[in-house]
């Protein structure tokens, strides 16, 4: 068994708009005895923000500042790109990465509360493994990785 975690990727494509991604962080190992539990490999991040988001909040067609996950706690959000739009709720994690471009929308009817994990730059890590996994670290070399990272729950275990 191979042990995934579902991930909503937001990117720029090479015209600059705004594009969804379905892609599946891998865990390992993937059947872990009752005693453990399969974790991906670390991502480098510089901080974890909470926001709340009231009810008819929205933001018209734009970039984001930075790399970050959006991990969903309570709520909805949808969010536009290129006129597709998705809903993300409680257990929805978005990477966004439309740093670039005409970026995207978002506006959220019922409001939403967020876990904001604010990644490191891309210069920093190695993307392509979150499109071929186990073909590269996502942490920066020669920094000691961390016993557990856990994308799902947002903890780190030490």
């Amino acid at each position: 068994m191979v042990a995934m975690v579902a991930v909503t990727r937001l990117f720029a494509d090479q015209q600059g708009h705004a594009r969804f991604e379905d892609i599946e962080i891998p865990l390992a190992p993937g059947d872990p005895p009752p005693d453990a539990m399969s974790v991906s490999q670390p991502w480098q991040a510089s901080a974890v923000l909470f926001g709340h988001g009231p009810a008819g909040g929205s933001h018209g067609e734009q970039p984001e500042h930075r790399r970050q996950l959006v991990v969903g706690i309570s709520g909805r959000v949808e969010v536009t790109a290129t006129g597709e739009t998705r809903t993300f709720g409680p257990g929805d994690v978005l990477l966004v990465e439309d740093t670039e471009g005409f970026g995207h929308s978002s506006r959220s009817p019922e409001g939403f509360v967020a876990a904001f994990v604010l990644l490191e730059p891309p210069a920093l890590l190695e993307p392509p493994a979150l499109l071929e996994p186990g073909t590269a670290r996502l942490d920066r070399p020669g920094t000691p990785a961390p016993r557990c990272y856990c994308v799902t729950a947002l903890r780190y275990l030490y």
